[in-house]
């Protein structure tokens, strides 16, 4: 439910590129407008609060995508309604792998923090330039910490905590036991947390988070689908159920020419979990197809050179090199 949106693609740094989501823009314009009505700043405020948001997502999934980088995972950053999200082509090889990429996040987001706190500390002259400044600085180490901490001490699935606390879990019991516990655990524990933010702090984002989390733990209690794909340690070799469904779904929109549900499918394969190479080329096929007919021709051609060359892939290729030349001869 997450991550089943296509994104823009707005930069790529050391290989890994990043994506934003029509909802992560959307909730960027809720902070911006609804901050002064709430009594909590002005109009420019609610600005800089959004850059700190997002300075602080990219700091953390940044530590998630370099440590994935070093294990070839292919990661990709993707800002999407409720944070940051950063999605692999591959699966991680072990728990030990997955964990400390997952650890990554939050953890650099705390040295970012105590690096944005030093300078405050120690610099205060650079911090008090300006009220914007000021501002900027205490946004950023404020969502930095509050940010890691949640990702490393609430289980709340699909965050940073949910998934190492179905880790652990994967190391005393079944991996089916182990799913059951994590999504139960995650329910129970984004209800207290959302109370507590929409009654103590007014937030009102908290409620809405929550009844998302909840409805994404009970729809993948009810479906079976997987959180992680490996068994014993290592990669499975062979397609879930639950990926077979999506991609027969995803097909089918295809062939409909619905070409957004065909990418939020697509979107939503990769999100949960691994899958065999002939699958994930697949995937790309769609998304690069899809999102070429949809226009979108830059973030198309990320995914268009994953994907085999097709006649329908080197057809798209082909259209969205024709589409991008003509806007920059047009520019």
């Amino acid at each position: 439910m997450f991550f089943e949106r296509s994104g823009l693609h707005i930069f790529t740094f050391r290989g890994i590129d990043v994506l934003v989501s029509f909802w992560y823009g959307f909730l960027m314009a809720l902070v911006v407008f609804l901050w002064p009505s709430l009594g909590a700043g002005t109009f420019v405020g609610g600005v800089i609060l959004a850059i700190a948001i997002t300075i602080s997502l990219l700091v953390h999934d940044f530590g998630h995508a370099f440590v994935a980088k070093r294990y070839n995972l292919g990661p990709t950053i993707m800002l999407h309604a409720f944070g940051g999200f950063t999605l692999t082509d591959r699966e991680a090889r072990s728990d030990g792998e997955d964990a400390k990429v997952l650890l990554a996040g939050p953890l650099v987001g705390l040295v970012f923090a105590g690096i944005v706190g030093l300078v405050m500390l120690f610099l205060p002259g650079v911090v008090a330039a300006s009220p914007v400044t000021s501002s900027l600085f205490q946004g950023l180490f404020t969502v930095s910490v509050v940010w890691s901490l949640v990702n490393l001490f609430l289980p709340i699935y699909p965050l940073d905590g949910g998934r190492l606390f179905h880790l652990v879990m994967r190391r005393f019991t079944s991996a089916e036991k182990a799913r059951r516990i994590a999504l139960n655990a995650s329910i129970f524990t984004v209800i207290p947390v959302a109370i507590i933010g929409l009654l103590q702090f007014g937030s009102f984002l908290a409620a809405i988070f929550a009844l998302y989390v909840i409805m994404d733990n009970v729809n993948s209690l009810k479906t079976n689908q997987p959180l992680v794909m490996r068994s014993g340690g290592r990669s499975s070799k062979k397609a879930s159920s639950f990926h077979d469904d999506l991609l027969e779904e995803a097909n089918e929109a295809m062939s409909e020419q619905d070409w957004r549900e065909a990418a939020r499918l697509a979107h939503h394969m990769r999100a949960v979990g691994s899958m065999p190479e002939k699958m994930a080329e697949k995937v790309w096929t769609i998304l690069g197809v899809a999102t070429t007919e949809m226009g979108e021709y830059e973030e198309a051609m990320n995914y268009l050179k994953r994907a085999p060359k097709s006649s329908a892939v080197k057809k798209a290729i082909r259209r969205c090199e024709d589409e991008m030349g003509g806007t920059k001869a047009a520019g």
